[in-house]
């Protein structure tokens, strides 16, 4: 590409072809596992030795140094399970992420209350005092995502759970290959929960895991569904794997180190170089305790402090071409109608707030100024999703995001 020609890219970089095709390099591996299921009897297998799934849930709880892991249908469903078996439901609050929706959601589906917790600025993780100011007689369970393949402060945030005796729920959908001070996260809490749809380091197009230190709430979750003839011990629908889904899986985690070294973590540092220097533009702060796993990029839009035009930087963004994501979620999960209106509940619009069996009454709503600095670094977000990324077309996005800034201090 000549040098003159830089501006007149209108297309983005990202290609979603890409993962599956040169990243996750789906091939022999898969193969080998998937043809061992069609030569088997069943594509449900969760009680054999010979299982794919029980090989899977073996590996990657050895993968994350658990004790125990447990397949399941995807992330959200693991998280919905580890809610129920926390003990939470009707009347009980639950502490989780403004960031994102998934752990508020999850309360929801027990019709428990959420309770959002503000981030770090310089992280994007929660803040541990947000999360201890958060805590009244009613929290049942606190739910922490390690957002984009960076712990939060896991072990002071569990220090405070085992203390005030509350079940710590780890969402690592971001996170395969993450660590805090050396351990991987997931096995800091109760229960932690990794996903493998299709747009994560690993991916099985949809599934998910759940592990455990825990053999007695281990036992439980595997007992809820293994049928014989007993009564179930909490509310719980089937959210088992099945065998077409584990082999993909397996032949996966065989390779995920590979390509995170080889490109993920590669793209992060590349673009993490592209705004060395500049100050109105903030990369993410990356504690010396946390191991990254590439996953997502992201900085914080600082030009404001600096007399800069945010907007006239997302239109020399697209006139580029760079293929930037502005903002994220623009706003925090509270300001989502369904936490906001109280929608969930279409029959009963007063819960889970205002249910009878809520017992708070210092009108805890959701109202602008709950998160302030959620509030506040949201709409500057500026992210990139590495998962279609490659090398090349990382060191010219790279190249593009330096003309901009360029650009914009002309």
């Amino acid at each position: 590409m000549e040098k003159n020609d830089i501006g007149n890219r209108k297309h983005h970089l990202i290609d979603t072809e890409f993962a599956a095709r040169e990243l996750r390099k789906l091939g022999a591996e898969e193969m080998k596992y998937l043809q061992e299921v069609m030569n088997g009897e069943t594509l449900s297998n969760y009680i054999s030795e010979h299982s794919l799934t029980r090989r899977f849930e073996e590996a990657f709880a050895k993968k994350t140094g658990t004790k125990k892991a447990m397949a399941k249908s995807s992330a959200m469903t693991a998280l919905a399970e580890a809610v129920s078996v926390s003990g939470a439901g009707p009347g009980f609050e639950i502490i989780c992420d403004p960031i994102v929706h998934f752990g508020g959601l999850a309360a929801l589906f027990f019709n428990a209350v959420p309770r959002f917790a503000d981030i770090k600025r310089d992280t994007y993780n929660m803040d541990p005092d947000s999360l201890l100011a958060n805590i009244t007689p009613l929290t049942k369970a606190v739910i922490v995502t390690h957002m984009w393949g960076q712990s939060a402060e896991i072990d002071t945030i569990r220090d405070i759970c085992k203390e005030k005796k509350i079940f710590l729920i780890e969402d690592c959908a971001h996170c395969i290959g993450s660590t805090w001070k050396g351990k991987h996260v997931g096995g800091f809490g109760d229960l932690g929960v990794f996903s493998f749809q299709e747009f994560k380091q690993l991916s099985t197009g949809d599934g998910g895991m759940t592990v455990t230190n825990n053999d007695e709430l281990f036992d439980k979750m595997r007992g809820a569904w293994w049928f014989s003839g007993e009564s179930p011990r909490f509310v719980y629908l089937n959210y088992r794997m099945n065998e077409v889904t584990a082999a993909v899986g397996l032949a996966q985690l065989e390779k995920v180190d590979t390509i995170l070294k080889g490109t993920y973590n590669k793209t992060l540092e590349i673009l993490n170089k592209a705004i060395e220097g500049c100050g109105w533009i903030k990369p993410r702060a990356v504690p010396k305790e946390a191991g990254m796993s590439g996953y997502w990029w992201s900085c914080t839009w600082d030009g404001d402090k600096h007399g800069l035009s945010y907007e006239k930087f997302k239109q020399i963004e697209q006139d580029l071409g760079i293929g930037l994501r502005f903002g994220f979620n623009f706003f925090p999960a509270q300001d989502f109608p369904i936490f906001r209106e109280s929608t969930a509940y279409r029959t009963h619009p007063d819960c889970p707030t205002r249910c009878p069996l809520y017992t708070n009454k210092s009108n805890y709503r959701y109202t602008w100024g709950l998160t302030p600095v959620t509030e506040d670094i949201m709409p500057r977000l500026i992210t990139v999703n590495l998962i279609f990324l490659s090398i090349p077309a990382a060191e010219e996005m790279a190249g593009l995001i330096r003309e901009a800034i360029k650009r914009m201090e002309k």
